[in-house]
């Protein structure tokens, strides 16, 4: 019952013959209820009767459990409750999926994620805003939908590795294994010949510098998966007509992984490199629809695949001042603190910095010069650690020296 009255579908007994309930109107201290028959002389029409004028009262069936229903039946029913357990576009089944203190910005992709029919994200939030947890709540949103079940999680090797992993079994629940060559042996043993090994991790963690691999990346290109992410996505980028042969293995990944997915995740700080078509090309891999024929972005459709926010972006209520917003990062205010050292004191430190500038100085122009980004980082590093450990000085020279 509710203040309308009856609920549609409940059935009746009105008149001395069984009806269903159709609808059912307020007026004031009536109700008007309109029936539908049930019964042979009745059945199919339909009828308005005013309650409490005339009498109408459920029916109740007594459960006989020695007793089976039609087949049909049941399966009506089913169906019925399958229906009644639909989410609404804005309802989460995984909305405190972990240990974890969700912000409301952090929403945003997993709400757009849930209205997509076939989810292709770029998460490009700026550094420090959580984009691992982002991505981690759109996979366990959908793996609690049951729109998931086979999981590939593609990463640059080392500390971010880890980082994944801890995350997703942590705060998540959900536990990955790494997938390496010594796994795919593994898996190969225990296997039968001629199986394909990705196709029996069904949650995997793997770095992209080993998937890129020529071998490996045919054995990928047979296997088929319901959700990839891709950390820092941007080194998936089209470069050009010039490209490092590096460059070109990863976008070749990067496209692989994109047509043998569902579900597709790209995140990254630095989504545009300068050029349009370095962006258009990250687009391109959720979407091809989204670039015409010339390599371009069709106007603005791609939004709709883009979440992109800065930390000065985020707004939330300000307690102190109702009614107004405040910022809820900070700001990041950078005090630089002259230090001079004393020649006295510490004269091996000055003749140690005096030389690695009379080596870097040129170099650094020469880099500058040749547009050599990843020699400038070099020596900038080797600067940096000069001030820092004797030990980290020593590993950074080390690199240096295999490089040049």
């Amino acid at each position: 019952m509710t203040e309308a009255g009856l609920l549609p579908g409940t059935e009746v007994q009105a008149r001395g013959l069984r009806w269903e309930v159709v609808s059912s109107e307020s007026l004031g201290k009536q109700i008007l209820y309109r029936l539908r028959g049930l019964e042979n002389a009745v059945h199919g029409r339909e009828l308005d009767v005013l309650s409490p004028f005339e009498s109408i009262e459920p029916v109740r069936h007594e459960l006989q459990p020695e007793r089976a229903a039609p087949l049909t039946n049941w399966l009506v029913y089913h169906q019925a409750f399958l229906l009644e357990q639909a989410l609404g576009p804005d309802a989460l089944l995984a909305v405190q999926p972990g240990r974890l203190r969700i912000e409301p910005y952090q929403l945003v992709p997993v709400l757009r994620a849930i209205r997509m029919s076939r989810v292709r994200l770029l998460l490009a939030d700026g550094v420090g805003l959580g984009k691992t947890i982002q991505a981690g709540m759109v996979i366990t949103e959908l793996v609690a939908r049951r729109l998931a079940h086979r999981i590939l999680i593609v990463s640059p090797a080392g500390p971010l590795m880890k980082q994944w992993q801890l995350e997703l079994a942590e705060r998540f629940g959900l536990r990955c294994e790494v997938i390496d060559r010594a796994k795919l042996e593994e898996i190969r043993r225990g296997t039968e010949l001629g199986s394909n090994p990705f196709d029996h991790v069904p949650l995997g963690l793997v770095s992209v510098d080993f998937l890129k691999q020529e071998r490996v990346l045919d054995q990928l290109e047979r296997a088929s998966y319901d959700i990839v992410a891709i950390d820092e996505a941007h080194h998936c980028m089209d470069v050009g007509s010039t490209p490092d042969r590096e460059d070109s293995q990863r976008r070749r990944l990067a496209e692989v992984l994109a047509r043998r997915c569902d579900s597709l995740l790209l995140l990254t700080a630095t989504p545009h490199d300068g050029h349009d078509r370095s962006f258009a090309s990250l687009c391109e891999l959720l979407d091809p629809s989204l670039i015409d024929g010339r390599g371009a972005l069709r106007e603005d459709r791609y939004r709709a695949h883009v979440v992109r926010r800065l930390k000065s972006h985020i707004l939330v209520d300000d307690p102190e001042h109702p009614g107004q917003k405040r910022k809820l990062f900070p700001e990041r205010v950078v005090t630089p603190v002259p230090v001079t050292p004393d020649t006295t004191s510490a004269e091996k430190f000055v003749e140690l910095q005096r030389g690695l500038l009379d080596l870097v100085s040129p170099e650094l122009r020469r880099a500058f010069r040749n547009k050599s980004y990843a020699d400038v980082l070099a020596w900038i590093a080797l600067l940096k650690r000069s001030v820092s450990t004797v030990v980290a000085c020593q590993r950074t020279l080390m690199v240096v020296a295999d490089r040049f």
